[in-house]
This record gives structure tokens, sequence and C-alpha cells, in this order.
């Protein structure tokens, strides 16, 4: 496959919006590119009408196969876009979680391509198919991701990271990837990133510190508003004290998660009316 072609089928899925260009590339950049796509449309079509004036209607046939191969284009990506959402949300017993086959590489823009390679990454991690995770990593081009699709690729290398014993490793990838939005994969990681950070109070405020801006900023993660509040029972002990039973109830069993015993036991004694001393 030329790389003309496949530059061809990048430039018309990102005419239609399906694709940013380049994740960091400047706003210029990407002027300046769909500004070239521009006049390469423009030129086609006021070809296409020039040659309607001798072929009649077959000369508009290079402008309605662009058009057709913008549309499909755009789709694919699209279509590849999803499949990385519902590999990371859906439940793992969903028939739709799992990645559906490879659209038609010739009618697939790179954008489309590295998506696949995502969901399929995501999917392996969350499945404890870490060979078939490694192998497909290297096709993700961090690049093509939007931003929201680069904290889901963190997220699936801390859960590669932690699969493969090394839960140091997935505590700082996931720093950088939390939130994703995805409550399971929130909850997971954000318990592993606690638990390295917990012996140390300057760590874990500034976890703490960086989990509730993102909070505050309008992301929606029941998880690590769970784990915010827990936090705070390390920094600010006496909080304990003003929780309900039922909250104390549920920091309760993440405290358990963690490893911190003692804390998940005054926790519980809360949640039954009791006072932590």
């Amino acid at each position: 496959m030329g790389s003309a072609w496949t530059w061809l089928l990048e430039r018309c899925a990102e005419v239609v919006g399906a694709t940013d260009g380049a994740a960091g590339s400047a706003g210029g950049a990407r002027r300046r590119r769909r500004l070239q796509v521009f006049l390469v449309l423009s030129l086609v079509v006021t070809a296409s009408l020039l040659l309607r004036g001798v072929w009649g209607a077959r000369g508009l046939l290079p402008a309605i196969a662009l058009f057709a191969l913008s549309v499909q284009a755009a789709r694919a990506v699209l279509d590849a876009r999803a499949a990385v959402w519902r590999a990371a949300a859906l439940d793992l017993e969903d028939p739709a979680q799992r990645p559906g086959e490879r659209a038609d590489p010739w009618f697939s823009p790179p954008t489309a391509r590295v998506l696949r390679a995502l969901a399929d990454v995501i999917d392996a991690a969350r499945r404890e198919r870490y060979a078939i995770a490694l192998e497909r990593l290297p096709y993700v081009d961090r690049a093509a991701l939007r931003p929201d699709e680069v904290r889901l690729l963190d997220a699936a290398r801390a859960l590669l990271s932690l699969g493969l014993g090394d839960p140091a490793r997935a505590a700082q990838q996931a720093i950088v990837a939390l939130p994703t939005g995805i409550d399971a994969i929130d909850a997971r990681l954000g318990r592993v990133v606690l638990a390295d950070a917990w012996k140390s109070p300057a760590r874990l405020e500034a976890i703490d510190r960086a989990w509730r801006r993102e909070l505050q900023g309008g992301v929606t993660s029941e998880a690590l508003e769970r784990l915010v509040s827990l936090s705070r029972l390390r920094l600010v002990p006496h909080a304990l004290e003003a929780l309900r039973p039922a909250d104390a109830r549920e920091l309760s069993a993440e405290a358990w998660s963690i490893g911190e015993e003692e804390l998940a036991a005054a926790l519980e004694s809360r949640a039954r009316g009791g006072v932590y001393r």
C-alpha cells in the first residue's frame, strides 16, 4: 500500500473531522494541512466540472469517487474509535466488548489502524492476555491519538506492568493515565497508585491534589472520588470521625484492597457505629 494512498485516506478523514491530525501538532500546521486538502478537493471538483462539458456526466466521476472515499475513510476511523471505547468500558462478558474484525486495510486510514491496535491492546490487557497485548502495542502510534485515547493507552500499559509483576512501574504509568473515565479501570489502577504512595504523605498529597483538580474540572469517576476520600483519611486522620456509616463501609473495602488493614478495621468499626480512636 503506497504512502500516497495512505496519505490521501488520512487527509480525507481529517478534512471531514474524523481525525485531528497528529496529536501535539500546532494548530497552524493542522490548518495548513487542511488548506492543502481543500485546495486538492477544489481542483478535483473544478476539473470534474470542466470534464463534464467534454464527457458529460462521466466527468463528475472523480469528484464522486473522492467523496465516497472520504465517507469510507471517516467511517473507518469512527468505527475504530468506537471499538476502543467498547473495549475499555463494556463488561468482558458483553459480546460487543471485544474488538471486531479489522477493516479492509485498503480503505482504512493510518489513524483507524492505530485505533484498532489500541482496542486490541486494551481488550488483551483487561483479559490478562499479556502476550497479545505486547504483540499489538508497537502498532499504537501515540501521535495519532486524542488526549483521552492517550490516557487509555497509558492505562493499558499500566495494566500490562501490573500483570507482569511490576506494581511500582504500573503506579508510575497509572498516575499519568488517570482518570480515564472508565470506572473499573480507574478503580483498579487508582488502588495501585494509592498503595504505592501510601507511606509518603508528600506524594500522596500531590496525587490527591491532582485527582481533585481533575474531578473539579468536570471529570466523572466514582472510583477516584472514593479513593480521594480514602487518601484524605491518611492525610487528615480525624476526618474519619465525621464519616457517615455508609461511607465508612464503602471506604473500608477500599482500604482492604490496598492492604491497609488497620484503617480498614477502623472504618468497619465506624460503619457499625463505633468511634475511631
